[in-house]
Formats: C-alpha cells, structure tokens, sequence
C-alpha cells in the first residue's frame, strides 16, 4: 500500500513539474555565418513592430538575448539566449551592431506566420525567469525610461530601421 501511494505521488509530482523542451539546433542565415564569439541578442522585427522582452523585476523592456555559452559562437547565443526568453527558434541573420557593453546584435527572422496581428505573447512557463512579458512595441513609442539601458534605445532604433520587412 505505502508504495503504491509513493508511486502515486511520484507520477503527480513528475506531471506537475514543468521541462523545457530541448533547446533547438542554433539556426543561422548560411549567408551570413560568422565564427565570432560573444554576448548577443536578437533584433526581431514583424512588420512595423519590435519584439521585447519585460524583465519580471524592473518591468523594462529589452531585446531577448544574453550571454554565450562556453565555445558558442555569437549568433548561435542570440538563438538560444532567445529561444530560451521568448520559445522562439529564430534564424538569425546579419549582424546590425554592438552595443556599448559588447552585446552583439543580430537580425532575427520568425517564421511568416507570426504577424503583428497579436501585439502580446504568453510567456512559457519554462523560459527564463527574470522575462515577466513578451511584446510587440514601435520602437519610437518606447521612452528611454522603458528600455532597460536608455541609451541603447536610439541604437535599437537606427539597427531597426536597417532591417527589411
């Protein structure tokens, strides 16, 4: 009896528990392939709209993206750092720019179903905790105050316009 009820509560536990899926293989334009090492984050554009990302304890918003993994190049860390913000697989395409802190940006292409229609994503429940939303913004709406470093926001904004529809 004692261990069926242990069984139980093992399976209960085991289907509670939220895994993230496998992190997909890192998807990048073969045009546009480079060996470059490094932070980097995704510029995602959909129409006239940029995807954010929220951060849960600021509430600022930022591009999805983040450190490199041991041995990762560049754009395979714009892919994952953004699969694992967002749940998207993008394919990352040409690099834009750097930021003051060296953070690489990348264009990054979803695929043609995602349209501007919804201007709001669910966050999985398995991506990274410190992303509270997921939005879609006109980047020249956005005040310095809401992005999370002001001063990247003009940059943000002129990588924006480099990116075709």
């Amino acid at each position: 009896m004692q261990s069926r009820l242990l069984l139980g509560i093992s399976v209960l536990l085991a289907s509670c528990s939220v895994e993230p899926p496998a992190t997909p293989m890192c998807r990048v334009d073969a045009a546009q392939r480079e060996s470059t090492a490094g932070a980097a984050a995704c510029l995602i554009k959909i129409d006239k709209w940029l995807i954010t990302t929220a951060n849960r304890h600021s509430e600022k918003f930022d591009l999805p993206g983040g450190n490199a993994a041991d041995s990762e190049t560049a754009q395979c860390s714009a892919h994952r750092n953004t699969w694992e913000q967002t749940g998207f697989n993008v394919e990352v395409g040409a690099y834009l720019g750097q930021t003051e802190t060296g953070l690489r940006v990348y264009d990054c292409r979803l695929p043609p179903a995602f349209t501007a229609e919804l201007k709001s994503y669910p966050v999985p429940d398995w991506v990274n905790a410190e992303i509270s939303a997921i939005r879609l913004h006109n980047p020249y709406e956005l005040e310095h105050h809401d992005w999370q470093r002001g001063d990247e926001l003009v940059n943000v904004r002129d990588w924006f316009n480099q990116v075709a529809n």
